[in-house]
């Protein structure tokens, strides 16, 4: 494992309906958001919305995601947050993905994948981006997610979870 890779997979529910998610651009401001932050702290990742709720992967320094995540902690617009996974990884799953997103459409993957995704282009892009996902999910230690994490908790974030639960 790289210490200088550490890795947070978690879900949660979405506070409020689809309508209100997509049609108040909930969802939208979401992704440019994390874009951003995530280009400027060298984080990728993938943010997964089904309708009801997300499924969220952030990998890069520790330094970078941990504050990254602790601001998403206290974002209204999901609750119920459960980590799947927190370690150090061995390597990025989706490097050069400042945020790749998967929704509920085809239609709705289009338009907030339009620009920045990643290294690669066209409709590929989105069939890779679920292929790397849910080779991820198959190999995360579900049963276990907090063995290895112990410095995390220790550094902290262990703290910032207790407040939001």
């Amino acid at each position: 494992m790289s210490k200088d890779i550490f890795r947070i997979v978690y879900k949660s529910k979405a506070a409020h309906p689809t309508e209100v998610m997509l049609g108040h651009g909930h969802v939208a401001d979401l992704i440019a958001t994390a874009r951003t932050r995530n280009r400027a702290a060298d984080v990728s990742g993938v943010l997964v919305y089904t309708g009801v709720g997300f499924f969220q992967v952030l990998e890069g320094p520790q330094s970078g995601v941990q504050p990254i995540f602790e601001a998403i902690l206290a974002d209204r617009r999901h609750h119920t947050l459960a980590v799947i996974e927190m370690d150090f990884a061995a390597e990025r799953r989706f490097a050069g993905w400042h945020m790749g997103f998967l929704g509920t459409t085809r239609e709705l993957d289009d338009r907030l994948n339009g620009v920045g995704l990643g290294p690669v282009g066209g409709p590929e892009t989105q069939d890779q981006l679920l292929r790397r996902t849910l080779l991820l999910l198959v190999d995360s230690p579900i049963s276990m997610p907090w063995l290895g994490a112990r410095s995390a908790v220790d550094d902290g974030l262990g703290a910032s979870l207790a407040r939001r639960i």
